[in-house]
């Protein structure tokens, strides 16, 4: 008896480290939430399920809009040069099943747990697949993996953005015309940095909204549109078409109000 009592009283201490020692591992620092909305101008951006008014009395129904974010970390200093946390390697911000108002409204999330507690001077990300992460083809990655597809092994490298649809293009009603434009290869990768306080406290969590406008990602201005009487589809092989979604992506993503 004495023998059995002595291994259960062993077996209950070891439980007791354990339990110990895995709260003090998910306990550790605070928790940041990092959220992704997409718009179509003031409409939320909504695939299959909603029709958008374009330039020159075009329509658009969009299917799919997706793209890799990278290197993502929160600053230290207001120097987007200087210290920083990395937070994220890379992940696929897809609204492919964004088709409803209440799944546009929360959008696509990433929780990013046991950051060290202070106050971070703002968050630098990368739009596109980072050059070392983009010479490594999806065979190296176990799925489910944000690289382990939208793979071109033509281009070695990875397909950035996704922009998916099709268009009314004579405002009949009938969305006939089928739209696909893929931005990849290094030189279009794209730096982002947002500069204001984010405070991460211990055992807390925290929130970072950060909107993406379609319609500003197809149209710079009212004479400065992708034209789809013209266009319509692109592999990275016009690269002027390339770099106007690629440079009008950088600017369309903003923290909500600015």
């Amino acid at each position: 008896m004495n023998r059995i009592n002595f291994l259960l009283t062993l077996l209950l201490a070891f439980s007791l480290l354990t339990c110990d020692k895995n709260e003090n591992i998910n306990d550790t620092g605070g928790e940041l939430t990092l959220n992704f909305r997409g718009f179509f101008d003031q409409n939320k951006l909504k695939m299959f399920n909603a029709d958008y008014p374009y330039e020159d009395n075009m329509k658009l129904r969009l299917q799919l809009f997706q793209f890799y974010i990278s290197d993502v970390a929160l600053l230290k200093t207001d120097d987007p040069k200087g210290d920083s946390l990395q937070l994220i390697d890379v992940e696929l911000v897809s609204f492919k099943n964004i088709q409803s108002d209440d799944a546009a409204q929360k959008g696509i999330s990433f929780s990013l747990k046991n950051i060290p507690p202070g106050i971070y001077k703002g968050l630098k990300l990368g739009l596109g697949v980072s050059s070392d992460l983009n010479a490594v083809g999806p065979s190296s990655y176990t799925p489910p993996h944000p690289l382990d597809d939208n793979y071109w092994s033509w281009a070695k490298g990875y397909v950035f953005t996704k922009i998916e649809g099709n268009a009314d293009l004579d405002n009949s009603g009938k969305f006939a015309t089928k739209l696909t434009f893929h931005v990849g290869e290094n030189e279009f990768f794209r730096k982002k940095v947002f500069l204001t306080d984010i405070v991460i406290k211990d055992k807390s969590s925290s929130n970072f909204t950060l909107d993406v406008d379609l319609h500003r990602v197809l149209a710079k201005s009212a004479s400065d549109y992708l034209d789809f009487r013209k266009v319509t589809q692109d592999h990275t092989i016009d690269k002027s078409i390339t770099k106007f979604l690629a440079d009008n992506l950088q600017e369309a993503l903003k923290m909500p109000g600015k």
